[in-house]
């Protein structure tokens, strides 16, 4: 059988496999905030709800994995449908970007695997050497669900609470490998050429002051719609022409207000 074909009639598996670890991978960060906030309510002491403290309550997940799974839903919980299509490691990926929604919109503009993502994102702040995503970080894409039961654990639930969380997990865990599954969609990321590491880096945001509100807004969505457009390699509008409505916007500013 040849191997396009073959790659075709696997990638409908592996997309359903995928989505499947990503909504699992959301529900359990809803429950671990749920039973977090529930303390907090009841004046718990801190060392009560912490990742740690449910990690040893379930015993089968790392305090890392629990504390990626609560921070990703405490932030982009509520705003996941707004970015169809993506799966739980796209925002996994971006949770410590104070950009993240303007990737992660570009990730479903320009159907960007997590990997192009964070390429992409290196790139346009500047390729620097030192912040290059990691060959681990940008071919898989970051952990899908590391749950492990112990090779010791009987498996055995002790409580009914404890239950209605572990009841999923044998099935996550039956087929473990999550973190390369990515690798069959995301390529490896392109390395910068010699001609583009003898250029000067410029990183264009590094110096800009703090914006009014409706001013970043509108800030954020230009930047959004300037790197659609580069992605998509100037289709719909030139670059010449992008530049100029920013020059236009530029005397626009410079103009005195009484003219």
């Amino acid at each position: 059988m040849d191997s396009a074909l073959i790659e075709h009639a696997s990638s409908q598996f592996l997309g359903r496999w995928k989505r499947l670890v990503s909504t699992t991978n959301w529900e359990k960060g809803q429950i671990i905030h749920q039973w977090r906030q529930s303390l907090i309510d009841a004046e718990a002491p801190v060392a009560e709800y912490s990742d740690d403290a449910w990690s040893r309550r379930v015993g089968n997940v790392t305090p890392q994995h629990v504390g990626r799974l609560r921070r990703v839903f405490e932030r982009f919980g509520s705003a996941r449908e707004d970015y169809p299509g993506l799966y739980w490691s796209h925002f996994q990926a971006g949770l410590d970007w104070d950009d993240a929604e303007m990737w992660l919109e570009g990730a479903v503009q320009n159907d960007w695997s997590i990997s192009e993502m964070r390429h992409k994102r290196w790139e346009t702040h500047g390729a620097l050497a030192e912040e290059e995503p990691s060959q681990d970080e940008a071919v898989a894409g970051g952990p899908w669900d590391d749950d492990a039961e112990p090779p010791e654990a009987s498996g055995e639930v002790t409580t009914g609470t404890i239950g209605v969380v572990q009841a999923p997990e044998g099935a996550a865990e039956a087929e473990e490998p999550e973190a390369s599954d990515d690798q069959s969609d995301a390529p490896e990321p392109e390395m910068p050429s010699p001609a583009r590491e003898e250029q000067e880096v410029v990183r264009p945001f590094a110096a800009l002051p703090p914006l009014p509100a409706d001013v970043n807004d509108a800030f954020e969505a230009y930047k959004l719609c300037i790197l659609r457009h580069k992605m998509a390699g100037w289709h719909e509008i030139s670059r010449d022409d992008m530049v100029a409505s920013l020059r236009a916007l530029e005397q626009l500013a410079l103009q005195p207000a009484d003219v």
